[in-house]
């Protein structure tokens, strides 16, 4: 019994390390993304690193799919698009919009972010 709860506790730990180490990752692309096209490729790098540590963690596909439309490769973001709609994510959304616009939405409009802080 105790092997077992050991065993449990250790997975768990790695597993939340790998997801803090992922969404650390996808922090960074963000960052760059946001600071021009000349981090572009800096910001893929990091998309794909937090994809390749959770795959499972949504932000960094609907992220990564924006950036493709920003670089003009539709198709790849089309790519996360569609993984997003299988994780069942309202993500997907936010994407198809940014797809279809050639724009992310204004910060007010992105989850009810308000103006007002």
């Amino acid at each position: 019994m105790f092997h077992n709860c050991l065993i449990a506790s250790i997975r768990s730990y790695f597993y939340f390390n790998w997801y803090k180490l992922a969404e650390a990752h996808n922090n960074l692309a963000y960052t760059l993304r946001k600071q021009g096209p000349e981090n572009y490729k800096a910001a893929l790098t990091h998309y794909n690193k937090a994809i390749y540590l959770d795959s499972k963690l949504p932000e960094p596909y609907m992220y990564r799919g924006v950036l493709y439309v920003q670089m003009g490769d539709k198709k790849r973001a089309l790519e996360d698009h569609q993984t997003l709609v299988e994780m069942g994510s309202p993500l997907a959304v936010e994407l198809e919009y940014v797809v279809k616009n050639n724009r992310e939405k204004a910060p007010e409009q992105f989850f009810g972010v308000s103006e007002k802080l």
